[in-house]
């Protein structure tokens, strides 16, 4: 961005209280307005309807930006391509202050000049990015738009999803290109599926990690921990595929590759399962587990009566 100081106002209902804290994907509402600004956030003030807005936010004014962008912690859907473009509008149309539908960009000068705006036409930019959330039913609305751009951005990676409607995905979840989900899947946390994976129907995974080319064929009626590592080829089956008998798999696991996981077991906290394994029992917590043949190599086995 340019030189800019961006500050947010936190404001609050009495329905609901400060909506700054209101989590929404994984992140406060503060949080989605401070990513519009990026590194151009210079600080946060509780609104007030008595003190006029120059003098609340002049402390946090950086007086060496050329630019002020003063947002507000009740519309988390604002983006910085909006931010961006109101700026570039205050700058073509050579103005002291433009108002958003919600929000403000000044000249930082002239905010550190005035006591009182009188600017009371809006510019419109993409509404959308202006959704107020100032009750509940709002936050329920914007938390939808917000799940929408989320799958909408990994779709344009290259990412396919089966039904979107069915399907979350958190905010700093990593999908690589080629990426195949099912259905019903909750995917949050710092995931990361790499390349070329597929994903099963009817999973929660959180804060794991999905190798390339991992083929998840059924990975109903399982419960994978946080920080896990599953490998290429994995295959978490059901017991007997209608009774809901589950795989559990602990934080901090990690499944090799070419690993098949017969429920109902448990894989404990940190256990180790090598790869090419076929896991039949439970696996404490950080042990290590081997469920293969040995290796054995006979030379010359064609010519000796083997």
């Amino acid at each position: 961005m340019d030189n800019i100081c961006g500050i947010v106002l936190k404001v609050s209902y009495p329905n609901m209280g400060d909506t700054s804290v209101i989590e929404i994907l994984g992140k406060t509402m503060m949080e989605w307005v401070c990513f519009s600004l990026g590194d151009n956030f210079c600080g946060s003030v509780a609104y007030s309807d008595s003190t006029p807005l120059p003098i609340l936010v002049r402390p946090y004014v950086k007086k060496d930006t050329d630019y002020t962008v003063v947002l507000f912690s009740d519309t988390p859907l604002i983006s910085r391509k909006t931010v961006l473009d109101a700026v570039s509008v205050l700058k073509l149309k050579d103005l002291n202050v433009l108002k958003m539908t919600r929000g403000y960009v000044f000249k930082t000068q002239f905010l550190l000049g005035v006591d009182r705006i009188y600017s009371e036409n809006p510019y419109y930019f993409d509404e959308e990015d202006f959704m107020t959330a100032f009750n509940f039913k709002q936050v329920a609305l914007v938390s939808d738009a917000l799940r929408n751009r989320i799958i909408s951005y990994h779709m344009n990676q290259g990412v396919q999803f089966d039904d979107i409607a069915s399907t979350f995905v958190g905010c700093d979840v990593i999908i690589a290109k080629g990426v195949h989900i099912g259905p019903g899947n909750i995917i949050k946390g710092k995931t990361i599926i790499k390349e070329h994976a597929r994903i099963g129907s009817h999973n929660t995974i959180d804060d794991s990690v999905i190798e390339s080319g991992a083929f998840l064929t059924y990975v109903g009626d399982a419960e994978v921990g946080s920080s896990c590592n599953l490998g290429c080829g994995v295959v978490i089956a059901n017991y007997d595929g209608k009774n809901k008998h589950k795989t559990v798999i602990g934080d901090n696991a990690f499944i090799g590759s070419n690993c098949n996981l017969i429920a109902p077991l448990n894989v404990g906290d940190g256990a180790f399962v090598a790869a090419g394994s076929t896991i039949t029992d439970s696996v404490p917590e950080n042990a290590l587990a081997i469920a293969r043949e040995r290796q054995i190599v006979k030379p010359d086995w064609r010519n000796k009566n083997v």
